[in-house]
């Protein structure tokens, strides 16, 4: 079906913390290359023209098969002239959206070493609407000029009109029920593993989570307020499924007071409070500003996106000196170590990484690499099956040990006597 201009394409759109990284992984993992495609963001100045991206010439756009991405625009559809488009969008109510929201970045934040706030200066850092303006600004690209003079009711009639013309809208819970439609026709298993779960991230941090339970009324009455296209949107196209033409969207109401242009002159104030109590209240407590790990740690991620990798490498090592019981933070470090031309000492540090998580399949995965660029193929072979027995859904440590000369029969072979010999024996 790749490149044949009658198989459709799936613009599946992300929104935070509606099942988005288990989507994205399962199709990276199990899509052949060049079927499974996403955009980066475009720079801020670039994105309050309303386009996220600079799609021009977008190579191998003939055998893309999904899109996907937090920053898709549908001006992207132009690059698959005669293919259908197949839109997709999983939705969330308000309230647990900002709860999953704000617990995730809690964990997040306290995984590096930075600090935590409370979750009411949470809210009052987001805008109105969450939801609502990220699909006018990213899909719709809506310059955010225009946004700010647009009305309520102008909104939502214009994100009524989109879903309807959406191939899918459903539930963040429906994702089991998405992937089982589009599995076959991409060529990938129907089930997908969860990912980036509360109970995975709860493992990593130790963080009480808020529950709705928790909220007070106010609080309550308060998410729904400022986020009442979110809530509207959510009760009318929640259950859609397959048949979004067929929606009858509810009514919006009046519009309310202050709305979103007057939220937005403020919010930078309370998101600059949040950054605040993130990256400097640690270092204040910590007794000087050099001795903090959250700002080491960011120093190392920044280091690493611009790819140097030498920087990065010093800057995790200063991190881990302060926190060195955190087996991603090893794998992050054997990467730029690796990177940088230092692969035995990479070696070490997926070896720690596995010391302390042995159930990794990813650091058993990237010590196989290590191994493999040394030319210890026989070490490289035993750690990618290692991978492969501990997780069998990405398909990497699979493509390499083909690489290396392995058939699908020898490594199903393998792995078949690894699993008896773990499992245990009846007397």
């Amino acid at each position: 079906m790749q490149g044949d201009p009658s198989s459709p394409v799936y613009f599946i759109l992300h929104i935070p913390k509606t099942a988005g990284q288990t989507i994205q992984q399962h199709l990276a993992d199990h899509c052949a290359p060049g079927v499974f495609w996403g955009p980066h963001q475009a720079p801020r100045l670039q994105a309050l023209s309303g386009r996220r991206y600079k799609p021009g010439g977008l190579p191998g756009a003939a055998q893309i098969r999904a899109v996907f991405g937090h920053n898709l625009g549908r001006s992207l559809e132009k690059c698959f002239p005669e293919r259908e488009i197949r839109r997709v969008v999983l939705l969330r109510d308000p309230v647990s959206l900002h709860l999953s929201l704000y617990n995730h970045r809690m964990m997040l934040h306290l995984t590096k070493g930075l600090g935590t706030y409370s979750f009411d200066l949470h809210l009052k850092a987001q805008p109105r609407d969450f939801i609502a303006h990220r699909l006018l600004a990213r899909w719709l690209e809506i310059p955010w000029p225009l946004l700010m003079a647009m009305t309520d009711q102008q909104k939502y009639a214009a994100l009524n009109r989109a879903l309807s013309q959406f191939w899918f809208v459903g539930s963040h819970t429906d994702c089991d029920r998405l992937m089982a439609a589009i599995a076959p026709d991409l060529g990938v298993p129907a089930a997908a593993r969860r990912r980036n779960t509360a109970a995975e991230w709860e493992r990593r941090a130790t963080w009480r989570s808020l529950n709705a339970a928790a909220l007070s009324p106010a609080t309550h009455e308060t998410i729904l307020a400022d986020h009442r296209l979110d809530q509207r949107l959510w009760e009318s196209w929640q259950a859609a499924g397959f048949d979004p033409a067929g929606v009858c969207p509810r009514l919006l109401g009046p519009s309310r007071p202050g709305g979103f242009p007057a939220r937005e002159i403020v919010r930078p104030i309370f998101a600059g409070v949040c950054h605040y109590h993130r990256d400097w209240v640690p270092r204040v407590r910590a007794g000087r500003a050099g001795s903090a790990v959250g700002p080491k740690i960011l120093r190392a991620e920044r280091a690493q996106e611009a790819r140097r990798w030498e920087l990065a490498a010093r800057h995790y090592r200063d991190a881990l000196a302060d926190m060195p019981n955190l087996p991603e933070m090893w794998v992050q470090y054997g990467h730029a170590l690796k990177e940088s031309g230092n692969v035995a000492e990479a070696e070490t540090a997926y070896r720690k990484s596995i010391d302390l998580d042995p159930g990794s399949a990813d650091a058993h995965l990237q010590l196989g690499h290590a191994f493999k660029i040394q030319g210890r193929i026989d070490d490289a072979v035993g750690a990618y099956f290692r991978s492969l027995a501990l997780d069998p859904a990405p398909r990497h440590p699979r493509d390499e040990l083909i690489a290396l000369g392995w058939t699908t029969e020898r490594i199903e072979q393998r792995l078949r006597r690894m699993r008896d010999v773990r499992a245990p024996k009846v007397s």
